[in-house]
């Protein structure tokens, strides 16, 4: 997959988070959240154990899925592993174990300076923008700081965010359900546990917290991006982005259009949102790309832009030399991608020799 012999200094993008001390920050909060949420429905797990579970394992098919598909869309390859599932792991534990406790709280304030009227029909609309997107980002930042190779451009902030809301989407999928079950009486606790699914995740899943904080997660990779731009360049797109994904979910939880075509808009409108960022960013990164490879700095080729074109070049490779060129594939891959990644000039630390 290339057209010449060529070394480069730049040798591996993932970053060993072992001697990170985010990384123990993280894990602490991830543990505080989860015990958070155990202690919140313990009793309902405790009376109702197999609704619980059976909430679970939807949940575990839900993130299933959802990674499978970010993992598609990512363009060029899939992302690190490591990489992706902390972002659902810091949305299933730390952002909605903390939510829980958070929303307690502000919900509590609204209801008591406005009123119960006021309280009942804006609590939702005025709490989960500011607490729920403000955590869940909170963690894309942490896990871009401990990482700070594979957040270089606002289209792997966009996935990383993706992440961190389909993790926190999920587990407050899980909670609805538990929620459904003591509202129904604990009378017929699959069917409150399947109908809760339907909802969440048939229904409203598409233009839920994966949207949200995939727009916001778009502003963390342009504060954080590969490139010689200054601050004052990357906070207003970062805080335009921040804004619009607050802005998402208060008009998903506000008591506008509440029929059942209007929740279908807000969740459509969500939707195109994140399909929107989704497609322009990937759009100009394999833009990027594309100019890159046919440039005459790099003696890469042009198979290496789609995985399409990638899988084609290894099937006329013999087999026995197949393993060591898809290897070498993606050592070069990840450069493409640095370059694609980085809106104006080129990363530091990366040097070419044709």
């Amino acid at each position: 997959m290339t057209r010449g012999v060529t070394s480069t200094a730049y040798t591996s993008l993932r970053t060993s988070w072992s001697r990170r001390p985010l990384v123990w920050l993280c894990g602490v909060l991830c543990v505080l959240g989860a015990a958070l949420i155990i202690f919140e429905f313990a009793a309902v797990i405790r009376v109702f154990p197999g609704a619980a579970l059976l909430a679970l394992v939807l949940l575990l098919i839900t993130v299933g899925f959802g990674t499978a598909v970010l993992g598609r869309l990512r363009p060029f390859q899939p992302p690190p592993r490591p990489w992706a599932w902390s972002g659902v792991l810091w949305g299933a534990t730390a952002a909605t174990g903390c939510a829980i406790v958070a929303n307690t709280g502000l919900q509590g304030i609204w209801f008591k300076t406005a009123g119960i009227g006021f309280g009942s029909r804006w609590a939702a609309a005025l709490t989960a923008p500011l607490n729920e997107e403000l955590l869940k980002l909170s963690g894309v930042v942490l896990i871009a700081l401990g990482a700070r190779r594979l957040v270089r451009g606002p289209l792997d902030g966009f996935f990383l965010g993706a992440f961190t809301g389909l993790g926190f989407q999920a587990v407050e999928n899980w909670t609805y359900a538990m929620n459904s079950i003591l509202l129904g009486g604990g009378v017929d606790q699959r069917a409150e546990v399947l109908q809760s699914f339907i909802t969440r995740v048939l229904v409203t899943g598409l233009g839920s917290h994966w949207t949200m904080t995939a727009v916001a997660g778009t502003g963390v990779g342009f504060l954080f991006a590969h490139d010689d731009r200054p601050a004052r360049r990357r906070t207003g797109p970062a805080a335009l982005c921040l804004l619009t994904a607050m802005g998402m979910h208060w008009l998903f939880d506000a008591p506008l259009l509440g029929s059942l075509a209007g929740l279908v808009g807000k969740v459509a409108l969500n939707f195109l949102i994140a399909a929107g960022f989704c497609l322009t960013l990937r759009r100009a990164a394999r833009r990027r790309a594309r100019a890159f490879l046919r440039s005459p700095r790099t003696a890469y080729s042009m198979d290496l832009l789609t995985r399409g074109s990638r899988r084609r070049a290894l099937r006329n490779i013999p087999p026995d030399r197949r393993a060591d060129a898809e290897a070498r594939a993606a050592t070069y891959l990840a450069v493409v991608e640095e370059h694609a990644a980085t809106p104006e000039n080129r990363p530091s630390g990366i040097s070419f020799r044709t």
